[in-house]
């Protein structure tokens, strides 16, 4: 069994969460826990319960409200070409409220890749009922292919998202993403541990708002083994 526990800081706001995870053969079971399931006392808030085979499908279940999130992954080789598809659907057991106002966003999704050799792949994401699609494409230059290069293209926002991650042999990783759309720039650095965990370290500047503080995130990562 492998436990994990995770902290964050961002903004003025600290979260905690913690996951125990149990392997059935081919099948693995988790249990994740938020600090709102500790908060005023033991409950069910902030639980999430999970099944999945990995590389297969996975079933999430929040027993607090009943959410149930299904999710059904499978690959083939197509001309040579590695296709991966993934499909998600999210729903609810719980009574139906009255309806609301707005229409709620849309609760499937359809996720295609398709990797063309190691260091270059495409992956479509699409929302049912949005209209639109995500196009991401995913470079992966060198040798050893430390650098990676991944535009996007959003068409429901018209706008294009850039990520630059940049791995080195210690174990640092860099990153560096923009989105056009809200004009959001981050800076990202983290690092494994050799004890089986993580620290990562970000900031994020509002370039529309010049005026606005960068929001500073930090969170730390544990694995154990139970």
């Amino acid at each position: 069994m492998k436990a994990t526990l995770k902290g964050r800081y961002e903004g003025d706001k600290a979260t905690a969460a913690t996951t125990l995870a149990a392997p059935a053969g081919d099948l693995r079971f988790k249990a994740s826990a938020t600090e709102a399931a500790f908060a005023n006392g033991p409950s069910l808030r902030g639980l999430t319960l999970t099944l999945e085979k990995p590389g297969a499908f996975l079933v999430d279940l929040k027993p607090h409200n009943q959410d149930v999130r299904f999710q059904f992954m499978n690959s083939a080789l197509v001309l040579d070409k590695r296709v991966s598809l993934t499909y998600t659907h999210s729903t609810s057991f719980a009574p139906a409220p009255a309806p609301p106002a707005a229409a709620l966003p849309s609760r499937t999704a359809l996720d295609c890749s398709v990797t063309f050799d190691p260091a270059n792949k495409v992956t479509l994401s699409h929302s049912l009922g949005s209209g639109g699609c995500r196009v991401k494409y995913t470079y992966a230059h060198g040798v050893d292919r430390l650098t990676t290069i991944e535009p996007l293209f959003d068409t429901n926002k018209n706008a294009w998202e850039f990520a630059v991650t940049k791995k080195f042999t210690g174990g640092d990783t860099v990153k560096g993403t923009y989105a056009a759309s809200t004009k959001l720039f981050g800076l990202e650095w983290s690092r494994d541990s050799i004890a089986g965990g993580s620290f990562k370290v970000g900031t994020t500047f509002d370039l529309s708002d010049q005026s606005k503080a960068p929001k500073l995130i930090a969170e730390s990562t544990w694995n154990y083994e139970i």
